[in-house]
Order: C-alpha cells, then structure tokens, then sequence
C-alpha cells in the first residue's frame, strides 16, 4: 500500500522539474479507470480512496503546475471518480468515436506496410507495385470488415421503448482490432512458409485474420449492465435490455438473452 501513490507523486515532482527549466511536459495517464474509480463505489478494494486524492493534490495543490500539461484516457468515464473531472481539473473532454472505414485504412496503413515481404502471387496482381499490392489489400480487408451482410450480423438489441436494431461487427471495431487482425496474418504467413514454403503475406491471410478475430469476439455480449452497450458500441438513447446474438453458424448459439440475467463474463473492445 502507498506505493502508487508515491509514483504519482514522484511522476509529478519530474514534471515540475522538466516544467521549470522551460520544457514543456505532457503528464499521459491511459485507462484511468482502472487507477482513479470512483470512491467508495465497491468495484475494487477501495485503494482509490487513497490514490484519488493524491492526484488532487498534484493536480490543484500548493504547488503550481505551470507549463504542465496532464491527459487521461479511458473508454469508461463513467467509473472514474467525479472530483477528477471537475472544472479547473481534467474538465476538457474529447470523444473519439470507433474508426469508419475511413479511419480504419488509415489504421491499418500503420501496420501494414511496404517493407513486409508480399506474396509473389499478390504482386503479380499489381504488375509488382508494392505500394498498390498493399492499398489493395487494405482495402479488401476494410470492405470486410464493414460489410453489413449476413456474416457480419452479429447482434439484434431491443431498446426499452421496444426498438430492435441489427449491430454488426464494424459497430465494435476499434484500433487494437485492426492490429491483432495484422498481427494474426502475419502469423498466418510464417505458417504457410514454413509448412508450404510460400513466402510473403497475402490478402487471404488478412480475411481469414478478419474472420478469426471476429469469432474470439463472439463472448462480447455477455455483459450484464445494459447502460455498458451503448458506451461498448457507442450507441446512445433509449436503453438497451435485451440482445439476440446472431452469428452465423456458430454451434449452439444462444438464439436470445435478457442482459439482466447474464453472468458477467464479457470482455470490452
């Protein structure tokens, strides 16, 4: 105990130094939710009560913080406790929505990239241009992904004022996706060389990356807080209270679910 709050302080105390010697600091905190919870709220094992006030005390205490800039993240605002967000605190608030298909080529650029060794096949396909060999593979994976057909349907919601809406994959896409789903085509290539002796990454390798995150995703429903969906899909209005799952061919499928009565086991994107 008292040992994260030291680290908040010593992260402070550095900042402050880099801050006055005329450098200016950026003080990054990612997936605050899990260091500064709502106080009092049971989640966890209560070290909040302790470690929340410390940086209460670095952010608005005695001692300025001057030239110092401080930024969290999080995609569950709602369980990081309310004095932290406060005016004159972290009361700045910007939303980045879940990728479009846009964004998502973008992201997926980051990852995917010139310098991979490309199948012979694929490049064949592009008169041997790297450049387009790989735009074309994103953008065969990215139509994929947010294709609204059947084997993407994966969730039909009824709201509270009787509603039903069809969630599909893209609904729940995010960043972390889109590079677990290079990653695992990667993975697929060192396979295929190893065992066929065929070298470099293919689009096949990225669809079937698709298709395999997908289906690890397919527990995501088993959630019990109906208020979670809309923050998990990014949903907003009338509250959800009961989902359909809706996977194609998946054995034993649960055919509908009230999310009041599901166990909590889910997994958040």
């Amino acid at each position: 105990m008292g040992e994260t709050e030291r680290q908040i302080r010593l992260v402070f105390q550095r900042a402050r130094e880099k801050a006055s010697e005329g450098t200016p600091v950026i003080v990054f905190f990612d997936e605050m939710e899990s260091l500064f919870r709502t106080r009092g709220s049971g989640v966890s094992s209560d070290v909040e009560n302790t470690i929340v006030p410390q940086l209460l005390a670095e952010i608005d205490g005695v001692e300025g913080l001057q030239n110092v800039v401080v930024i969290g993240a999080s995609n569950r605002e709602d369980m990081i406790d309310p004095a932290i967000l406060r005016p004159g605190r972290l009361d700045v608030k910007i939303k980045i929505e879940r990728p479009d298909a846009e964004a998502a080529q973008d992201i997926f650029g980051k990852y995917l990239t010139e310098r991979l060794p490309l199948h012979g096949d694929d490049l064949t396909e592009h008169g041997g241009d790297k450049g387009m060999t790989v735009q074309s593979m994103i953008q065969t994976a990215v139509q994929q992904m947010y294709a609204e057909s059947e084997e993407n349907r994966f969730l039909e919601v009824t709201y509270a004022n009787g509603d039903k809406e069809v969630l599909y994959f893209k609904d729940f896409n995010s960043g972390a996706m889109i590079e677990n789903i290079v990653g695992r085509a990667k993975k697929m290539a060192i396979k295929d060389f190893l065992e066929k002796n065929q070298k470099g990454l293919r689009v096949s390798h990225l669809l079937q990356a698709c298709v395999d995150e997908f289906k690890e995703n397919e527990d995501l429903p088993n959630t019990t807080n109906p208020d979670d969906w809309a923050r998990i899909s990014g949903k907003k209005g009338e509250r959800i209270v009961y989902i359909r799952t809706l996977i194609t061919g998946k054995q034993g499928a649960d055919t509908g679910r009230s999310i009041d009565t599901v166990a909590n086991t889910g997994q958040y994107l």
